[in-house]
């Protein structure tokens, strides 16, 4: 499996690095819009691989290889073919329907595309006026909060957040508390109550609908803080942005992060004998402060991430641990996914 792993990335480097070079010595000119909307042929092909293998009652390791590149490549260039469709990138303007309803038919009629035009202008002007009070073009501000109550012991916090800012830091009075600012999108909240369990859930979430951004000149922002009292389940999913979260202050059990492009900053406490977390990243920038007087293990899979490891010891392939982690009496294990990541561990 990690010879096949090898294989398909080392294929793709190669693949990747042969297309760039014919590209800058201008051997290769790819019209890449006409290409990339038929990249279920990869899948096809890994298909009849697999099949043609199949009498041999597993998939050897050079077809399971150039099966796993195929798929590897079909699920890239879905990527690329979908971003392309999401936003035109010879405009200032990029449009964005979080709602997946997409247009896929295309007309060379100069008429048909204005008129298309006009129509995603009403579009947008409607959803001002049902989004903006009067059309006006001020920011949405919005203020959340539930009131602490004294049974509650654990509490789960859930983010979603599209694309923008997010931090979390401080303590409140209150069980949480969230400042939002949008330039279109307004934030939805909710909580519910378990007296049984003795527990709350907390919901935060980004409203849907469609987004168009000029010039960027959009922007989302959530600034939020928790209750010290609680034992915290966090997870945490976003698309794109920067994030802030100090959590020194909260009895994090758990902590799961989620995001594509980000540049994202997390620090954990130490007031728990135990903490899990789990980071799952796309393209991102992660920096991971450890208490000193905490134990840490970190478990990292996925290729080409670079990384910095303070005061961390590798033990084995993907696994690193802080030199006093079997003596400390409070631990925290990560555990780390990623592709094209910048991974940073600092111990304070």
């Amino acid at each position: 499996m990690k010879n096949s792993r090898g294989l398909v990335w080392g294929g793709l480097l190669i693949i990747f690095g042969m297309l760039w070079l014919l590209r800058n010595l201008d051997l290769l000119d790819v019209q890449w819009d006409e290409i990339l909307p038929y990249w279920p042929v990869l899948l096809i092909i890994a298909g009849a691989v697999m099949l043609a293998t199949g009498r041999e009652h597993r998939t050897s390791g050079a077809s399971g290889s150039l099966v796993g590149l195929l798929i590897t490549l079909a699920v890239f260039g879905g990527i690329i073919n979908r971003t392309d469709r999401a936003f035109d990138r010879h405009r200032d303007d990029w449009n964005f329907n979080w709602n997946d309803d997409d247009n896929e038919n295309n007309d060379d009629d100069n008429h048909h595309n204005e008129h298309n035009e006009d129509d995603n202008d009403e579009k947008d002007e409607d959803y001002k006026k049902n989004h903006l009070n009067r059309n006006d073009n001020r920011p949405i501000n919005g203020f959340y909060k539930y009131e602490m109550e004294d049974f509650i012991q654990k509490a789960n916090f859930h983010l979603e957040g599209g694309a923008g800012s997010f931090s979390m830091d401080g303590n409140t009075t209150k069980l949480f508390e969230a400042n939002t600012k949008s330039s279109i999108v307004k934030f939805l909240a909710n909580t519910s109550i378990n007296k049984l369990d003795k527990s709350a859930t907390v919901n935060l979430k980004m409203e849907d609908g469609n987004i168009k951004i000029k010039k960027g000149e959009i922007s989302n922002q959530a600034k939020i803080q928790l209750n010290e009292r609680p034992i915290w389940n966090i997870d945490l999913g976003i698309g794109a942005g920067n994030g802030n979260f100090d959590f020194s202050n909260y009895k994090v059990e758990k902590l799961k992060v989620s995001t594509g492009v980000a540049d994202m900053d997390i620090r954990m406490g130490s007031k728990l004998a135990m903490s899990n977390v789990d980071i799952e990243a796309g393209v991102a920038s992660i920096t991971l402060e450890i208490p000193r007087s905490v134990g840490c293990e970190m478990h990292m899979d996925g290729a080409l991430n670079a990384k910095d490891m303070d005061d961390m010891d590798k033990v084995s392939n993907g696994l690193y641990r802080s030199p006093d982690y079997e003596q400390s009496a409070k631990k925290i294990i990560v555990h780390f996914e990623g592709g094209l990541t910048s991974i940073n561990v600092k111990r304070y």
